[in-house]
């Protein structure tokens, strides 16, 4: 593959990248970044709207921050939205061009009990945050719910295809 970054682990074949949980890749158009198996987990996509450069990150937890301590890049939010800026603009993108989507941060389970917000929706309240703090636009979101999803980033246009059991293809 001729011009893409990513974690270790990613698979890629011919203009198709997956992404696992806890990884992240940045590539041109014409690849398409997928990532599947979304509970919890939430997929950032920045994307550079003029030179079609963009970034994936399956983020598992809200912040670096935890007492757990050590996590790769891709795995907390804030390192991950890091990591993807910086490798989009090490290949020419540029920070008022980028704009976000996110997808995932479904309540999964229902031992919940509603008073306390489940990882989905820390996840959820971090990367709005984040991107805020960056001044990047959040343009599009599916999020929340109680369903898995799969989602593919197509880099010609910017458009991610989320498929979830018993739902709908759409678009954002």
């Amino acid at each position: 593959m001729r011009d893409e970054t990513g974690s270790k682990g990613e698979v890629r074949m011919r203009n198709k990248i997956a992404v696992r949980m806890g990884e992240g890749v940045v590539a041109r158009a014409p690849h398409i970044i997928s990532s599947l198996g979304l509970g919890s987990c939430v997929t950032v996509a920045l994307y550079d709207t003029k030179r079609r450069i963009g970034g994936l990150a399956h983020i598992m937890l809200p912040d670096s921050n935890s007492p757990n301590g050590r996590y790769t890049t891709y795995q907390c939010a804030d390192t991950a939205i890091t990591a993807l800026l910086e490798q989009m603009q090490s290949k020419g993108a540029i920070l008022k061009d980028i704009v976000a989507k996110m997808v995932g941060g479904a309540r999964m389970f229902s031992s919940y009990d509603g008073l306390n917000p489940g990882i989905g929706e820390q996840n959820i309240i971090s990367i709005k945050h984040i991107l805020n703090r960056q001044g990047i636009p959040l343009i599009a979101e599916d999020i929340g719910g109680h369903h898995g999803r799969n989602i593919e980033f197509h880099l010609d246009s910017g458009k991610l295809v989320i498929k979830a059991v018993g739902k709908e293809v759409t678009e954002i």
